[in-house]
């Protein structure tokens, strides 16, 4: 990095510090408590007084600063004051869906599926320790003894929620806090996006035709997909899906394309952890979040008790966002049996294991053996198996098989090749 920018970058960084203490102080610069408080909710107002200070700096050769020059400071300060810093150019890169912080040097990204470096680095390590305090207390979470991994959420962003996980250093090996960022975009992907992204391009225009039986007029995919369009409209029109794959797989951002899919004339209920799946448009939609106690407070509500309250309430579809432990798979199958549309996501290797994992779940919340656990998934009727943000199966459950007392899983994709017999 050249020295002028790296000259620009650190008077950046000493106009934030001499912010935050100004703050601390109840003051900034002459403005009087009143005036501050005017002040502090006008962003405008805060940068046209720190550009006012920019005046009394000039640089090693003695030049004052141009006005190229105090902009680039300036949208540096609102990154650091109202962004994420060095980092808000990943917050913002649609490409990115992830962005794990080792330490101040090893910043990780996923993009389009992949992980690579991001090619961003924190000045030093007290730089990323003035970073985590600050992202922790913008978002008011105390990181202690008590409260050693914090998962919460940033809805702030014009363009992504941020579902952020930050692990003390106490509990790791480096004695670095490590924070996890995953992207969920405010403005939704379609179907038809997806397929431009690959998701489920399993063709190209000139290659052969597949076959699924009922094909009708295409409403979500191009036509080179459309045996795909046909088998969306039967998953969403169907009694209830899993979704599955490991972690940051591309589960979250096809169950919201497929959320903005549900007919208006249905009714829904998001039970989730953290304000992940969403809908702003559909008209009988209610999304509701977990509530865990703190401080003194020993009040929480679990994902268990959010899908018991749904069975209480006139619904036509149930949708947990992740089930992992067994109240949550109990309270939902429950949910599935009893007419309800379920759709949720589950960590897994392939479409059997999703099921198996499921079935463990409610075993751990029932007593149940594993045969009656299995029989309780029948409520639901297909499984989606995502790997690096691409749909690699889906089987469609069909049925409980007496004679083998299995659960009967049906590849549907990838689809049968159709020969033409000459």
């Amino acid at each position: 990095m050249k020295t002028k920018e790296l000259e620009l970058i650190e008077l950046s960084r000493t106009l934030v510090d001499e912010f935050y203490k100004k703050q601390n102080a109840g003051v900034l610069n002459s403005l009087s408590k009143r005036n501050y408080d005017e002040l502090s909710v006008s962003r405008e107002k805060i940068l046209s007084q720190i550009r006012d200070e920019m005046s009394q700096y000039e640089d090693v050769d003695g030049n004052e600063m141009t006005e190229e020059q105090k902009d680039e400071v300036l949208e540096l300060v609102r990154k650091e004051l109202w962004g994420y810093g060095i980092i808000d150019g990943l917050i913002h890169d649609k490409e990115i869906s992830d962005i794990k912080i080792y330490n101040d040097k090893q910043i990780r990204v996923k993009r389009y599926g992949k992980r690579m470096d991001s090619g961003v680095r924190f000045a030093n390590r007290a730089d990323y320790k003035n970073f985590v305090t600050r992202l922790l207390e913008r978002n008011k979470v105390n990181l202690g003894t008590a409260n050693a991994i914090q998962t919460f959420t940033d809805a702030t962003q014009d363009d992504f929620i941020l579902r952020i996980t930050a692990i003390s250093g106490l509990l790791t090996d480096s004695g670095n806090t490590c924070i996890a960022i995953r992207k969920i975009p405010k403005e939704k992907y379609t179907l038809r996006a997806l397929e431009q992204a690959g998701m489920f391009n399993h063709l190209q225009p000139d290659e052969g035709r597949t076959c699924i039986d009922g094909i009708v007029e295409l409403k979500f995919l191009s036509e080179v997909n459309e045996q795909f369009d046909a088998l969306f409209q039967k998953m969403i029109a169907s009694k209830g899906i899993l979704f599955t794959g490991k972690g940051a797989s591309g589960k979250t951002t096809l169950m919201n394309a497929m959320l903005k899919e549900i007919p208006w004339d249905e009714s829904v209920m998001i039970c989730q952890e953290n304000a992940e799946l969403f809908d702003e448009d559909h008209p009988d939609l209610l999304a509701a979040h977990v509530m865990i106690s703190g401080g003194d407070s020993k009040v929480s509500y679990n994902l268990g008790d959010l899908t018991r309250a749904a069975l209480l309430v006139d619904l036509d579809r149930v949708i947990v966002g992740e089930v992992k432990e067994g109240s949550e798979a109990a309270g939902l199958s429950k949910a599935s049996m009893t007419g309800h549309k379920c759709w949720t996501s589950v960590h897994g290797e392939s479409c059997e294991m999703a099921v198996d994992k499921m079935a463990d779940y409610i075993s751990q919340a029932t007593g149940y053996k594993t045969k009656e656990s299995l029989k309780q998934l029948c409520g639901f009727e297909y499984v989606i198996h995502l790997r690096n943000f691409r749909i690699d199966e889906i089987k469609k459950i069909d049925g409980w098989d007496k004679n083998t007392d299995s659960i009967i899983l049906k590849p549907v994709y990838p689809f049968e090749e159709v020969v033409d017999e000459k």
